[in-house]
C-alpha cells in the first residue's frame, strides 16, 4: 500500500485551512512559489481538469495510507498551475513524478498552489461550493491528516504539525 506523501522541494504554507481570504470554510491550503512543484503523492488517474483556473483532480488508483492511519481512496485537487497542456482526463501519474506548478491561472493574489484532498474516490463534478460562497473539494479532509511530510521536504512555513514518512515508519513498525 503506498503512503500519501507530500513530496515538495519546500514547505511554504502562505494560506492556511479555513483562511480568511478565499478558504473560508475549506480545509485547503496555499503553498507559495517557493515550493516550485508538487509531485505526485501517490499513483493516480487524473478525473477531471478545468482550465478557467486549471483546477486539476488526481484520484489513487488503490486506496493509500493517510496520515492519520486511514486507508482509504485519496483524490488530491489542485488550482492555478499556468499550464496543464501536459495532463489529460484519464491520464494515469506515478507517484513521485513532478506533475504541478505554482502558478497565476484564475482568482489569485499571487503564483501558489492550492491544494486540497478529498476522501475517498472522486464524485460528481469533483468540488461543491460551501455555506460562504468558496469552491470546496468533494469529501474535503484535513490535510494534515491526509498528507505525510516528505523526508526531504524544507520547511519554510508549514502552519500545521504535520506527520512526517518518518514518523509514520516508526509507528508502522511498532504495528507489525
Amino acid at each position: 500500500m503506498e503512503k500519501a506523501i507530500l513530496d515538495v522541494k519546500e514547505l511554504n504554507v502562505t494560506q492556511g485551512m479555513n483562511g480568511s481570504y478565499s478558504h473560508k470554510g475549506d480545509l485547503a491550503i496555499d503553498m507559495g512559489y517557493s515550493c516550485s512543484y508538487l509531485k505526485a503523492p501517490f499513483t493516480g488517474v487524473i478525473k477531471r481538469i478545468y482550465t478557467p483556473c486549471n483546477a486539476v483532480w488526481l484520484q489513487s488508483k488503490e486506496k493509500v495510507l493517510y496520515a492519520d492511519g486511514t486507508r482509504d481512496y485519496m483524490t488530491i485537487m489542485t488550482i492555478h498551475d499556468n499550464d496543464v497542456s501536459n495532463l489529460k482526463k484519464g491520464q494515469t501519474i506515478k507517484k513521485g513524478t513532478k506533475y504541478y506548478q505554482p502558478g497565476k491561472k484564475g482568482n489569485v493574489t499571487g503564483s501558489h498552489i492550492h491544494i486540497a484532498v478529498g476522501k475517498g474516490k472522486f464524485k460528481g463534478n469533483g468540488w461543491k461550493k460551501n455555506k460562504y460562497g468558496n469552491w470546496c473539494i468533494q469529501n474535503q479532509y484535513d490535510i494534515t491528516k491526509a498528507l505525510i511530510l516528505g523526508k526531504d521536504v524544507k520547511i519554510k512555513k508549514a502552519m500545521y504539525d504535520w506527520v512526517t514518512e518518518e514518523e509514520v515508519l516508526k509507528q508502522l513498525a511498532k504495528v507489525e
